[in-house]
């Protein structure tokens, strides 16, 4: 795996036929772990409202770390993304077929 390629990400088809993917815990935690990811490395603030959302959340939270932020405020973030996939093609080096796989913020 190597970072920083000219290659485009690969995009796997998601499966939104599944029940697995309409669960709003499952939602909840995938959210939870790619927002400490993006948390964490903060390459994209510049990209759109969605990421200095999150950032503020983070920020602002007792923890300043994404657990800290209410689950019920991780919408603020995801009604901030136009699903323009600026972050997943231009900047994001957690994408597949990184071990992390970051799909997207959202």
């Amino acid at each position: 795996m190597r970072e920083g390629s000219l290659e485009a990400p690969t995009r796997h088809p998601i499966d939104w036929k599944s029940e697995q993917y309409w669960d709003r815990a499952d939602l909840e935690q995938e959210l939870e772990r790619v927002y400490d990811i993006c948390h964490g490395c903060r390459r994209c603030v510049s990209l759109c409202d969605a990421f200095p959302t999150l950032f503020d959340l983070v920020d602002e939270s007792d923890t300043l770390e994404v657990d800290g932020i209410a689950k019920a405020d991780y919408i603020k973030v995801v009604d901030q993304c136009y699903l323009c996939d600026l972050c997943y093609m231009t900047k994001c080096p957690y994408v597949p077929p990184h071990e992390w796989n970051v799909i997207s913020l959202t």
